[in-house]
């Protein structure tokens, strides 16, 4: 079988040819180096399956070149070559379309090599506003932020506190202190350890590289290994379904719904997804439906962001209205099956945990109504702000994994940009 080259979160069949020079700065010692790959892709399975396997490779290479996206390379054919870069040009052609015959040409700008390079977290946000009179006097463990599985050689000025999560991928570790965002963080990590606990968008069975999507928005999945969220495809149904990675099997299934009124009058399925953040330590995804069949307006938007180490999800639901419904019309998020629940400080939350020992809670920092019998909390507002979340090991979890720390964690939520920086 053919070596095989990754880049970003596509593999792909080995080049035919590649080329590779120097990049003189003019100001100092350069690290880097210019590639060019061109090759042939090569689709999976027989027949039409092959076919459609290779048109997702076209459209997802594509999809990476489009973004301006810090990737990591790894060749099988020269271990060599590992290290992290962008692209700077992407064409693929098609030799023979009616057969998923593609060429592709990758123009790709290696930066350097773990030893020569390293990442650096910048931090920015602010505890989110709320009618709870919270304050970062109460927030002991966020802000938070998580790092790559592997990772080596972390630092920041403030030598935060840390904790271990165990996700799909191993554990990653995750550090908290109330003036993290003061500081960069440096750490370090492989190529091939990159993506281990990133959070990834999944459409149509394909991890997506980038930005560019089919509208496929029924069944799309958010994940970080810890936690997953996926949009339903139930008609008449406005939901997202959630599952738990605990030793290792998802489990601890639950079922939203995002409703109308006191009727809980749901909307239409989902009828449009777009990528709007799709990076390791964040991916962001908005979903939009409508309520009026007759004339098609209505209109929902849900923003679905899931970040890198949580145990949470953020939904922000926002109502255009209708000439007869004001857009500050009620808005309910509902756990359809769920454990009697309790109505705490910013969050409602299961009263005893299910069969693997997690409790599920949904939120607000918005100063909502609870209706703990009904499993739902609701706002009169044109937008309701969400998080959805578990508490792992229930029992006894970590001081980091308690209600009130996945609560604090979503409330300091922070924007977290990552960058190379020379070791």
């Amino acid at each position: 079988m053919a070596n095989t080259m990754t880049i970003g979160r596509i593999t792909f069949t080995s080049p035919n040819s590649i080329s590779e020079s120097s990049i003189q700065t003019g100001q100092r010692n350069s690290l880097d180096r210019s590639f060019t790959f061109d090759g042939i892709l090569c689709g999976t399975g027989t027949g039409q399956d092959y076919i459609d396997s290779s048109k997702k490779l076209r459209d997802e290479l594509i999809s990476m070149g489009n973004s301006d996206l810090l990737l990591p390379i790894t060749y099988e054919g020269d271990t060599t070559m590992a290290g992290f870069g962008k692209i700077t040009s992407m064409d693929v052609s098609p030799v023979k379309l009616a057969t998923g015959y593609f060429s592709y040409s990758i123009g790709f700008e290696m930066k350097g090599r773990p030893s020569e390079m390293m990442f650096e977290s910048n931090m920015s946000g602010a505890l989110l506003t709320n009618s709870h009179s919270l304050t970062t006097s109460d927030t002991t463990y966020g802000p938070f932020h998580a790092v790559p599985v592997n990772t080596y050689n972390y630092k920041h000025d403030s030598r935060p506190a840390r904790g271990l999560r165990n996700t799909e991928n191993g554990n990653v570790s995750i550090f908290y202190a109330s003036d993290l965002r003061d500081n960069a963080a440096n750490w370090i990590c492989e190529p091939a350890d990159f993506y281990k606990g990133a959070v990834k968008i999944t459409i149509d069975s394909t991890v997506k590289t980038g930005y560019l999507t089919r509208n496929l928005p029924t069944g799309v999945e958010i994940s970080n290994g810890l936690i997953k969220i996926t949009s339903g495809s139930t008609a008449s149904e406005s939901r997202f379904d959630l599952q738990f990675y605990d030793n290792g099997t998802w489990s601890s299934a639950r079922e939203i719904a995002i409703s109308l009124g006191t009727a809980e009058t749901e909307w239409n399925v989902w009828k449009t997804v777009q990528i709007l953040r799709n990076e390791p330590q964040e991916c962001v995804v908005r979903f939009t439906t409508y309520s009026e069949d007759s004339y098609g307006d209505g209109t929902l938007t849900v923003d679905v962001s899931v970040k890198r180490g949580a145990h949470h999800a953020t939904l922000i639901i926002s109502d255009e209205g209708t000439p007869d419904r004001a857009p500050t019309s009620r808005k309910n998020l509902k756990v359809i099956d769920f454990n009697d629940m309790t109505d705490d400080t910013g969050y409602m939350i299961e009263d005893t945990a299910d069969s693997d020992g997690q409790k599920f809670m949904i939120g607000s920092p918005q100063g909502y109504t609870a209706d703990a019998t009904n499993g739902l909390i609701y706002l009169e507002s044109e937008q309701f702000k969400t998080f959805v979340g578990y508490v792992y090991n229930s029992a006894d979890p970590e001081l980091y994994d308690s209600a009130d720390s996945i609560r604090d964690q979503y409330l300091e939520g922070l924007y977290e940009n990552i960058r190379l920086v020379r070791a």
